[in-house]
């Protein structure tokens, strides 16, 4: 948990009460305290019906929330580690970032990579291979949804490279919920999950299409790998094309309704690529020099749980699931959550239901 005081506690509680696009952002950049105070005694009249709706989320805000107590890393725009892309945004900027994980990855050379959901295998397989080839050199930023979003984060993992999640909802409401273990493992592999919305905020419908514009900002390139016409992907690539970036799709076949979309990006305005070499060579980064591996090591990202959980194995002998959770002083139900995050990255193994230490 993190304790905030002063304009770090003032946007904190600003961002419980307007959503993006809300006339706040001037308020709060005058002064987030000053403009606190006006709302709460009624001196925002001329930000009608808007101020009516603060004040009704105000008075319902948690205690520790108006006490300045948040969880995760709290980022707004004066803070060193804020990633200066977001201010392309302009009126459009996050108020205030959580961040769960490596919030320095935020300010690395990024690509963003978005599709369908309802990826096919075509799709799948060239968002593995873009995010594959381009791990080394950049942070993969995508969504966390099923389809491309989870093949680009999955193959970044798989290649020891970073990704960046950036959620709908706060970095505690993971959505979808079958993509927890996924998110857990990329916070723990030196990435991170991001997102404007404060702890405790729902999804919404609404909420996904305002986070897109976030995740062309915190790319230098927006890859559109396969999309149908009406895919949330393609409202990433506009703002993307609004920013200056470079937008690019991978054409797919015609007769594939999965690909109506990036095909139809291709004719508006979108460049074609058909292999990460392509998108290289716009970014100018033929060659690149690789990502340097920070000194922390997989065990220092674990968090106290998962840390008790692989301390408990041994790399001599194999130990019972019953056996572990009584040494780690853990639930069966905590341990076994632990163990299949421990073996996802590679720090534990299972043998005939028994568990062993890996060392890395």
């Amino acid at each position: 948990m993190t304790s905030l005081t002063g304009e770090h506690r003032a946007r904190a509680i600003w961002s419980h009460l307007c959503e993006p696009g809300d006339p706040a952002r001037s308020l709060v950049d005058s002064g987030a305290e000053d403009a606190l105070t006006a709302l709460k005694s009624g001196d925002l009249s001329g930000y009608a019906p808007y101020a009516d709706r603060w004040r009704t989320r105000l008075e319902g805000l948690p205690p520790d929330v108006e006490d300045g107590i948040q969880p995760g890393t709290f980022l707004i725009p004066t803070d060193p580690g804020w990633p200066r892309r977001l201010d392309d945004l302009g009126d459009m900027t996050p108020i205030v970032l959580w961040v769960d994980g490596d919030s320095s990855v935020l300010n690395r050379p990024a690509v963003s990579i978005v599709g369908s959901r309802a990826a096919t295998h075509y799709g799948t397989a060239v968002a593995t291979e873009f995010a594959t080839a381009l791990s080394s050199s950049h942070v993969l930023v995508s969504g966390g949804a099923y389809g491309i979003d989870a093949a680009v984060h999955r193959a970044a993992l798989a290649a020891r490279g970073r990704t960046v999640v950036v959620a709908a909802g706060g970095i505690d409401r993971i959505y979808p919920a079958a993509h927890r273990a996924l998110v857990e493992t990329i916070v723990v592999a030196g990435g991170a999950i991001v997102s404007e919305q404060p702890p405790g905020a729902a999804p919404a419908r609404h909420r996904f299409l305002s986070r897109n514009r976030l995740i062309a900002a915190l790319g230098q390139a927006t890859v559109v790998v396969e999309a149908a016409r009406r895919s949330g992907a393609l409202s990433t690539a506009r703002w993307a094309g609004e920013l200056g970036r470079e937008v690019c799709a991978v054409p797919g076949p015609i007769t594939s309704h999965a690909s109506s979309g990036t095909n139809q990006l291709l004719r508006d305005f979108g460049t074609c690529v058909t292999s990460p070499g392509d998108l290289l060579e716009l970014l100018g980064t033929i060659g690149p020099d690789p990502i340097l591996p920070e000194h922390a090591t997989s065990y220092d990202r674990l968090h106290e749980r998962d840390k008790k959980v692989w301390n408990a194995l041994e790399t001599s002998r194999i130990r019972s699931l019953p056996a572990l959770a009584r040494e780690a002083g853990l639930s069966v139900s905590e341990t076994v959550s632990s163990l299949e995050l421990l073996r996802s990255i590679g720090m534990a193994r299972s043998i005939a239901g028994r568990w062993i230490r890996v060392i890395v």
